[in-house]
């Protein structure tokens, strides 16, 4: 008796464990699998393409005067924190400002600019947005005029780099209409104006700290005076760059009665002869910018 009922019970326990079995088979079978979610990244969007890069500093230009410039100088002036590069031209009327031909889309190097004005020289101009750091160049800002057709209009008044039809340097901020009214027929946005009637106009350092600049000045008797300095320590920790009130005092010693700042930083450079004369500190060499000053 007592052995048929432990048969009952093994049976009975059997038959629940193999239960058991069949039913986790059949709910592993037919479990859901677990929804799978994407991740959501934020990503930014593709940077446009951008036009094929120069070589990367002292590269040569494809277009070169057929003859020495005439009219023209260039010099070295070596400062305990940078080294300058002046390039004087003697006749005024020679200087044009011109914009990128890509105007909205990317900008142009200064090689590219004398190049395709076939110029004698260029430096870097004016102001342009700089999106996302990408150098691009393309998007200028403010007022340009170049050999009189307005390219670039602004509603209110804007600091002015420009030349009026006889060849005097202008800077200061003015209105479209002031501009017109000067006979202004070459303009960029940039500044700050760094000498007025021969006076410094910076108080001490200035308020930019130290860099690679770009300026332009006019002495008394109309030659203008185009400038590049180096910096960040590009040649050794003794080359930090200069000031604007160093550019300030550096123009009025060179006789400037007039002298504004240009765009600087990784824009400047100065192209003259057909050679790449400063090493630009940009880690790709020439940067793409909005606009020039070119010597014709």
């Amino acid at each position: 008796m007592i052995a048929r009922k432990r048969a009952a019970a093994l049976a009975a326990v059997m038959y629940l464990a193999l239960v058991a079995c069949v039913a986790s088979f059949v709910y592993r079978w037919n479990v859901p699998k677990p929804v799978e979610r994407d991740r959501v990244v934020r990503v930014a969007s593709p940077a446009r393409p951008l036009p094929r890069l120069d070589a990367p500093v002292f590269g040569a230009p494809l277009y070169r005067p057929p003859k020495p410039p005439s009219g023209m100088r260039l010099s070295v002036i070596h400062e305990p924190n940078f080294t300058a590069y002046v390039l004087w031209v003697r006749d005024p009327r020679r200087v044009e400002i011109v914009e990128t031909r890509y105007a909205g889309d990317v900008g142009e190097t200064v090689e590219q600019f004398v190049n395709d004005w076939h110029a004698v020289a260029g430096v870097n101009g004016g102001s342009f947005t700089d999106t996302n750091w990408q150098g691009t160049g393309g998007l200028v800002q403010g007022i340009v005029i170049s050999n009189g057709r307005i390219l670039k209009r602004a509603s209110g008044p804007e600091s002015i780099v420009g030349f009026t039809a006889d060849g005097r340097l202008i800077s200061g901020t003015y209105t479209l209409a002031e501009l017109q009214a000067m006979g202004v027929t070459q303009a960029l946005m940039f500044g700050p104006t760094l000498v007025d009637r021969g006076v410094d106009q910076i108080q001490g350092a200035g308020d930019w700290g130290y860099a690679p600049r770009t300026a332009i000045g006019q002495t008394a008797d109309g030659t203008v005076i185009l400038m590049v300095t180096d910096g960040r320590e590009l040649h050794g920790p003794a080359d930090i760059g200069a000031s604007l009130g160093d550019i300030a005092r550096l123009m009025i010693s060179l006789g400037a009665v007039t002298a504004a700042n240009l765009d600087g930083g990784s824009s400047a450079t100065l192209v003259y002869d057909g050679c790449l004369i400063n090493q630009p500190t940009d880690i790709l060499g020439e940067r793409y910018i909005g606009t020039a000053v070119i010597v014709k």
